[in-house]
């Protein structure tokens, strides 16, 4: 079995929450490690460029899941050559992949294909929109599903997308997703 995962942080989260993620995912698919984990680029506020400095919390604490043996992998996702490179030097467990947005390019970058070839570092394509969950769609969500409860109160953390794999085969065992919430001001 191959068990791959995407985190997605949803709000201005602490990098505690990849711990949680991974430790949720493990447990719920009842597997020691993860094979792959991609990290999605963390949210940012408005007419802020993603930088180096945020990603480092949460790259650091995939490097310790690594060093902990609870992910084989990982990977990033969205950055560009100055910012995958940035990371690659910075980084003491290199990433292993990248993804681009099908939506942001038709053609691989050149300096982004040229820096991955020379490092070894795979690049794969997504088409995950900017947002995949925000926090009024959750909201929403958790209004029709449970219509007794205050959902304005409740926020997402995060988001993990996993797949599980027959690698013999090439067949996907099971997919889904796993979320944490929590009540405002608790």
């Amino acid at each position: 079995m191959k068990v791959s995962a995407k985190l997605f942080i949803v709000g201005s989260n602490s990098s505690s929450s990849t711990r949680s993620a991974i430790d949720m995912a493990c447990s719920v698919l009842g597997v020691a490690q993860l094979d792959s984990v991609i990290i999605a680029s963390p949210p940012v506020e408005d007419g802020v460029n993603l930088s180096l400095e945020h990603l480092q919390p949460y790259w650091e604490e995939l490097e310790n899941l690594v060093q902990s043996k609870k992910i084989v992998a990982i990977g990033t996702s969205d950055l560009d050559k100055t910012q995958l490179e940035q990371l690659y030097q910075w980084a003491q467990v290199k990433p292993n992949s990248n993804q681009v947005n099908l939506a942001s390019c038709c053609v691989m970058p050149p300096d982004l294909t040229a820096f991955a070839k020379q490092f070894d570092i795979q690049l794969l394509t997504h088409n995950d929109p900017k947002e995949l969950l925000s926090e009024a769609s959750f909201q929403e969500a958790l209004q029709e599903s449970i219509p007794d409860i205050q959902a304005h109160e409740w926020v997402p953390l995060w988001l993990l997308r996993y797949s599980v794999i027959v690698k013999s085969r090439g067949i996907i065992k099971s997919k889904g997703y796993i979320l944490q919430a929590k009540r405002r001001g608790s």
